[in-house]
């Protein structure tokens, strides 16, 4: 009886192995092939942080970005990639909705416009997970995020936003949360780091010390930015922000080693950038090359070829959204004015990828400096409606110990004295050859004889800036428009700063109710 038993089961084996080997073939890998599982993306957003500043990309001093240049190992670097504005919130919101801020409403610190969607939503309406720690730009209602860190406690989040293991606890509690769910994740961790007051200086206010760098860097230690003169104190600021730029890179570390820990490191897609360029003259909060440009790492297991690198193709962090949508595969149809670059991570060329272009509006209503810029990787053109050669600009990378040490030295130094007049008052127009000056040093529009021989890729630049202006309907358009009228350039910037207190003001009951700090 076992015996017939044991062959009947060997019989009905072999029926079973030859119906299987009879069926079809698509039905048959359809049954082994297990359902096809999204990627997560996990986004880092560093604060005010140079391009050139991670040891990746050059290095601002020795050791300076150990976990962040071993990311970069692991997946690609993109040598031209761009945030769209030189200021935080704005910044943000234009990675969040694939839109420039005049399309998504956050020209300045504003919220963005009701029902614009973003991608923490869109996700959210596919079954992700959404959260976001750090930055404080929570808005709820408006980005849709699921989940979102409560600070410690009101007021505090620049001091918590600088703890790594701050971080550590929120990541790894976010990381469990996304497998207990059986939900694919986005989760963007911002630091507050290396934003001033920086790390391992005076700062005045002790708490952004509570916790320490993992490496102190000494003034000899540092590269000095070639845009700014290489004086004592510049020295010493650059070493404080590096101390910064390393506390930055622990907090990287620790969500890094907290991925690995979980079930996703090898089904998660990485992304690494700053917002914008350091808080120091000539970059943050103005329309350069240093201003905009961003150190863009992307790791994705399988996908992407370890220790690659783009030096070809310029992106926009516009481009950021639709090519998450499209790596994570979800079709959408909202408006955008960016596009993927997801043929890139394959190894792919992609045309049309030649030009950037970058802004500045104002600072919350504050008085307004609307710049507007296209950058190629040989030339740079930029447009300040609000330069009268008497106007001064005055901005926050304007407070530290460099813009001091400089006015210093240029009652001694004239060459020093030209760049300080430069900074505070402009000109309308400005061209730069990246080829040869890398920094933007030498205004090429200062005079009509440096023109001569660059007439053709000017006037190339000019109207290529015209063309995005329109096409994504700019506000100073018509400024542009009438670029040689100073009584026109004037009642432009009348109009503007009076919009822009306007636009303040309506929001601050917005900003009490919701408890949100800018």
């Amino acid at each position: 009886m076992r015996q017939d038993i044991a062959m009947n089961k060997s019989l009905l084996h072999l029926i079973i192995v030859i119906g299987i080997l009879l069926l079809p073939s698509n039905v048959f890998s359809q049954q082994l092939v297990a359902p096809k599982k999204r990627p997560n993306v996990l986004l880092l957003v560093a604060d005010d942080m140079n391009w050139d500043s991670p040891g990746c990309f050059g290095g601002a001093a020795p050791e300076i970005t150990p976990n962040i240049d071993k990311l970069a190992d692991q997946g690609i670097r993109f040598h031209h990639a761009y945030v769209n504005i030189s200021i935080c919130t704005p910044s943000r919101s234009v990675m969040l909705t694939g839109l420039y801020p005049q399309n998504n409403g956050a020209q300045a610190f504003q919220r963005i416009l009701p029902n614009i969607q973003t991608l923490p939503n869109i996700l959210n309406e596919e079954g992700f997970l959404c959260g976001t720690i750090g930055k404080p730009l929570n808005q709820q209602e408006l980005f849709r995020w699921s989940v979102t860190y409560q600070w410690q406690g009101v007021g505090d989040e620049n001091e918590w936003g600088r703890d790594p293991n701050v971080y550590k606890e929120f990541c790894s509690s976010f990381f469990q949360m996304a497998e207990s769910s059986k939900q694919p994740f986005f989760l963007m961790a911002s630091s507050h780091d290396p934003h001033r007051p920086y790390g391992g200086g005076k700062n005045g206010k002790e708490y952004f010390e509570r916790i320490k760098s993992s490496k102190t860097f000494k003034s000899e230690e540092v590269a000095v930015p070639k845009f700014i003169p290489d004086l004592p104190d510049t020295r010493k600021e650059m070493a404080t922000y590096c101390t910064s730029v390393r506390r930055l890179d622990d907090m990287v570390g620790t969500i890094l080693d907290e991925l690995k820990k979980s079930e996703h490191y090898d089904n998660t897609i990485v992304l690494f950038l700053s917002d914008h360029g350091m808080s120091l003259p000539f970059a943050k909060v103005n329309c350069y090359v240093q201003s905009t440009k961003t150190p863009l790492i992307i790791r994705w297991p399988g996908k992407i070829a370890k220790g690659s690198s783009n030096k070809e193709h310029m992106i926009s962090t516009v481009d950021l959204m639709p090519t998450i949508l499209e790596a994570v595969e979800i079709s959408n149809d909202s408006p955008t004015d960016g596009r993927s670059f997801l043929p890139l991570l394959r190894g792919e060329a992609q045309e049309g990828r030649d030009a950037i272009f970058t802004q500045f509006n104002h600072i919350h209503g504050r008085t307004p400096y609307p710049m507007r810029s296209i950058i190629t990787k040989e030339f740079t053109y930029i447009f300040n409606p609000w330069s009268n050669g008497k106007r001064a600009y005055r901005a926050a990378p304007m407070s530290g110990l460099s813009f001091k040490a400089m006015q210093r030295e240029a009652e001694k130094n004239p060459q020093v004295r030209a760049r300080v007049h430069h900074l505070q008052h402009r000109t309308v127009e400005e061209f730069y050859d990246l080829r040869q000056d890398p920094h933007s040093l030498k205004n090429i529009l200062n005079s009509k004889e440096n023109e001569s021989g660059y007439e053709e890729e000017i006037s190339k630049l000019r109207k290529k800036i015209l063309e995005w202006m329109i096409k994504y309907k700019d506000p100073a358009l018509d400024a542009y428009k009438n670029r040689h009228s100073p009584e026109y350039l004037e009642r432009f910037l009348a109009d503007y700063t009076a919009t822009a207190k306007a636009e303040k003001e309506a929001l601050v009951p917005y900003e009490k109710a919701k408890g949100y700090r800018f």
